[in-house]
C-alpha cells in the first residue's frame, strides 16, 4: 500500500491544505481522531465562553447607556430649575416653590441626588469654586450640584468665604 502512495512536493502543497499523514495502525488513527475531537471540543468551549462573556459585557454597556440616556435633557432642565430658584429668592410667595418641588421629585425619579455642601470640606471632584476670599475656609453654595447613579453630572458651584 505504501508503494502506491504518491509523495507531494512542498511546492505542490497549498497553504492551509491538509497534508495526508501516514498512519501505522488503526490504534494510531483512533488516538489521533480522539485527540483532534478533544481539541475541537476544547476550542468550541473556549469560543462559547468568550461569546457568553461578550453578551454579558454588551448587556452591561446597554444598561449603562440607558441609565444615562436622559442626562443631557436633565442638565438642561436643571438650568430652568436654577432660574426658578433665583426667582423665588427675589420674589417671595409667587407660587414657584411647588413647581421646583415637582422638578426635584422628577430628578429623584431618574436617580439624581443633590450634592450636599454643608459640613463638607472642599473636594475638587464635587465642588467648583467661582469666587474665593483670602483665608476663606467655609463654602457657600452658589448653584446646586447633582450626582446621577453615583456619577457626578454637575459639580456644586461654591464661594469660599471666611
Amino acid at each position: 500500500m505504501s508503494n502506491k502512495k504518491q509523495k507531494m512536493k512542498e511546492s505542490e502543497i497549498e497553504e492551509g491544505a491538509e497534508v495526508p499523514v501516514e498512519v501505522d495502525s488503526k490504534a494510531d488513527l483512533s488516538r489521533q481522531s480522539q485527540t483532534a475531537a478533544e481539541e475541537y471540543l476544547n476550542n468550541w468551549k473556549k469560543e462559547r465562553a468568550d461569546f457568553l462573556n461578550y453578551k454579558k459585557d454588551e448587556a452591561r454597556r446597554i444598561e449603562e447607556f440607558a441609565r444615562f440616556a436622559n442626562e443631557d435633557v436633565i442638565l438642561e432642565t436643571m438650568e430652568i430649575v436654577d432660574d426658578l430658584e433665583l426667582a423665588v429668592q427675589e420674589y417671595k410667595n409667587i407660587g414657584l416653590e411647588q413647581i421646583i418641588k415637582k422638578f426635584k421629585d422628577l430628578f429623584k425619579k431618574y436617580g439624581l441626588e443633590e450634592i450636599e455642601v454643608l459640613s463638607q470640606k472642599f473636594n475638587p471632584e464635587l465642588h467648583e469654586v467661582v469666587e474665593m476670599e483670602k483665608d476663606g475656609e467655609k463654602m457657600l453654595q452658589v448653584r446646586a450640584g447633582y450626582r446621577m447613579h453615583g456619577k457626578i453630572i454637575r459639580p456644586v458651584r461654591v464661594k469660599i468665604i471666611k
